[in-house]
Order: structure tokens, then sequence, then C-alpha cells
């Protein structure tokens, strides 16, 4: 419902009524800059969530929301109008008439509630998209470490002193020379040469059981066990090097 207050007017001071400016948007936060430095899981997520552009486009939205309750607090403008009766100047008459409507029945807290729970759902959605964009990060981070863990042991030589793998092949029936050659950081390739009248299968299959146990013991487990075809090589002085590495 709307009333009207009606004033007829010999002079009218006219007043300004000036609504309270939107606030403009802030300064974005600056990125941050990549470094030498290793990447951390904070500054990963710093740099997911200020580069994310639905992440950018969200907040402005809830920026244009706020900006909606403050329209939604403001009550009706004052409406001015005039009316000329009569063309002749003697007998005209001039009616300035000022109307100031009134809201009734809550219709302006209505309308803030309203623009309120827009915000508020805005603002949820926003923390959401926050929450998917943390998990992904996360979880990719920790990727890459699992990644660059198992990288590193791959490239990291077998360290293992060449006494255990002589004490392997003497506990070991049926092996009368025994060779290893450190092929790659982490591939081993067996020389073997079975005893006569044993199973060279037999006698490899238990060998590659040892070797096995003794790379987990020393947490080596990734590390690949090949079966060579030549027998075990002697060196320039004539002697059978129980472990070597190839190129050596």
């Amino acid at each position: 419902m709307r009333l009207s207050l009606s004033v007829f007017l010999l002079a009218l001071p006219l007043a300004a009524w000036a609504q309270t400016p939107l606030a403009g948007p802030g300064p974005s936060s600056p990125r941050a800059s990549e470094s030498a430095a290793p990447l951390t899981l904070n500054a990963a997520l710093e740099l997911a969530l200020g580069a994310n552009p639905d992440l950018s486009a969200a907040g402005r939205e809830l920026e244009a929301l706020d900006a909606t309750i403050t329209q939604a607090q403001a009550r009706p403008n004052p409406e001015l109008s005039a009316l000329i009766e009569d063309t002749r100047r003697e007998t005209r008459t001039t009616t300035l008439q000022l109307n100031q409507p009134i809201e009734l029945g809550g219709k302006r807290g209505a309308r803030i509630e309203a623009a309120e729970r827009g915000r508020d759902a805005a603002s949820l959605e926003l923390e959401a998209k926050r929450a998917e964009i943390r998990a992904a990060v996360t979880a990719a981070f920790f990727d890459v470490l699992v990644a660059q863990e198992r990288l590193r042991l791959a490239q990291a030589p077998v360290a293992i002193a060449p006494l255990a793998f002589g004490s392997l092949a003497d506990r070991t029936p049926g092996v009368e020379l025994f060779q290893i050659v450190q092929t790659a950081p982490t591939t081993l390739r067996v020389r073997l040469h079975a005893m006569a009248g044993t199973d060279p299968d037999r006698v490899w299959q238990a060998v590659q059981g040892e070797i096995a146990r003794l790379l987990a013991d020393h947490k080596l487990g990734h590390v690949a066990v090949e079966r060579a075809e030549e027998p075990p090589q002697q060196s320039p002085g004539g002697k059978v090097r129980m472990v070597i590495r190839q190129g050596h």
C-alpha cells in the first residue's frame, strides 16, 4: 500500500536526496611468485586458490550480492511532479506534488531477508568450491611426493656390502660360482654357475629368493633382480669378483 502526500506550494525549496554509493571491489590479492625453494602444501594451496577463475568469479558474485543487500535496505525515493492547469497567465494554476511512498506489510524486511538469503547461499557455494579445490590440491600434492620418493628410490644405487652377497652364496646349496652385476641404479643382473648334478633352475630360484630377502631387509624391495644368460666373468687379473658395477 502507498500513501501519497500532496502539497500545494507557491515556492518549493528543492533538497537533494543522495543514495549511498556502492563500494567498489578492493584490490585483488597479489599472486605468490614462484621461487626456487621447494613448494610447500600451504604455498600450493595459496597458488591454487588465488589463480582459480571459478573462485574469482564466485567472489565477484558475492560482492554483487552484498550490494543487493545495501540496495534492499534503501527506502523508496520521494517523487516530485508538476501539474499546470489552463494556458492563460491570469487563470493558470501550477501544482507541485511531492509523493513519498511508504512500504507497509513488512515489504522492506522481506526484501532485505531475501537478499541476505541469496548472499548466504552464494557464500556457502564459494566455501564448497574452496574446500573442493583444497582437497584436490592436497591429494595431488601428496601424489607428487609419493612419485618423487619413488623416483629417488629408483635412482638411488644399491648399497649393500659385497660380503652380504658372499654369505648368501655360501648358504645357498648348488652354487659354484656367483656374480652380481649392477646394470642400473635399481637393477641387478645375476650371473650364476650351478654345481654339476644340480638343477640350474632350482638353484636360480633359491638364489633369487635369498637376494629378494636380503634386499627387503635393507629396504630395497623395489630393486629388480634379473637372471643372466652368461656365466660369471673373470676380471683382467683372472679373478671372479662377487659384485661389480657395469661400466667399472
